[in-house]
């Protein structure tokens, strides 16, 4: 039973991490039309942000939001200076093809992962390092008996609940949640009606940026960071995103928590070697059976 509740807790709490990014890929994708792959790069960039302030002698929690402000502004400026300029160039014969226009776009993101890493190897000389948790890691003790789960794993479900709700809350109940629900659902349509569309998109990119820094934050304390740390967890969350729905924030979400999930039972009651394995016949069953995603629209745009 406590292997059960441990798998379970294990898979919730990486789970929580994955619908992070998820809901950051989403955000992007239906916001601009792009995936994009250098979240996670700016994701490990913030972070050793976060954890230069913390060796430095800054509270966990100082380093903790400045490396979101950090996510956020550089999302921002990813789309100002890169994607932006990148999507108004129309009379480019490499653009004049609807194929080449969402292709270049996503081979920027990936070179501009190329960027951070290489920024961070100059910056902290490649420099892999620990990364502290705000709570105790170790499994918690009650009533004298150690619980299959930690107050870190517990932390980690409470900050992204509280997140997902915060986000609920502004696509439903804010102007500017409805302006980017409307800029995603039709463009042309929201601009006529008064929308400035082009700053809700700068919007989704750095929401997106801080979401993709939390979920840095919440990954590394369980594995070293590096400039190459997260790769594995954009690939994860990509994953979850196609599960889930490209185009759906809950789809997004729930895909995260599946996959994390999966992962964990896989790893507890298999082997970690048949990881990969799982994760790729759960992404072949759900693309033959719903190819669109579990929340995906039928209408979604191919990459």
């Amino acid at each position: 039973m406590d292997q059960f509740l441990s798998a379970v807790f294990a898979g919730t709490s990486r789970g929580a991490i994955y619908a992070l990014v998820a809901l950051g890929l989403v955000l992007v994708w239906r916001g601009a039309g792009v995936i994009n792959f250098a979240q996670m790069g700016q994701a490990m960039f913030s972070t050793y942000v976060a954890s230069t302030l913390i060796m430095n002698e800054y509270s966990y929690w100082i380093a903790f939001f400045v490396a979101l402000s950090v996510g956020t502004i550089l999302g921002a400026i990813v789309d100002l200076l890169v994607m932006r300029p990148l999507s108004g160039k129309r009379s480019s014969a490499m653009l004049a093809s609807p194929a080449m226009r969402g292709t270049i776009p996503v081979i920027a993101s990936l070179g501009i992962v190329g960027i951070l890493q290489a920024a961070a190897g100059m910056i902290w000389a490649a420099e892999e390092r620990g990364f502290p948790t705000p709570v105790n890691s170790l499994g918690l003790t009650i009533g004298g008996n150690v619980m299959p789960f930690t107050a870190f794993d517990l932390f980690v479900i409470g900050i992204v609940m509280v997140v997902l709700l915060i986000t609920t809350i502004f696509f439903q109940k804010t102007g500017m949640g409805l302006a980017m629900r409307a800029s995603a659902l039709n463009p042309e349509v929201a601009r006529l009606s008064g929308i400035r569309t082009s700053s809700v998109r700068t919007l989704s990119w750095a929401i997106s940026g801080a979401a993709s820094s939390l979920a840095g934050l919440l990954v590394t304390p369980s594995a070293n960071l590096s400039p190459n740390t997260l790769d594995l967890i954009l690939i994860i969350g990509f994953t979850a995103t196609v599960i889930g729905g490209l185009d759906s924030l809950p789809g997004g979400v729930i895909g995260g928590f599946i996959l994390g999930l999966v992962i964990s039972f896989v790893n507890v009651y298999r082997s970690p070697s048949d990881i990969f394995l799982a994760i790729l016949v759960l992404l072949l069953i759900v693309l033959l059976v719903r190819p669109q995603g579990l929340l995906g629209s039928k209408e979604v745009r191919r990459v």
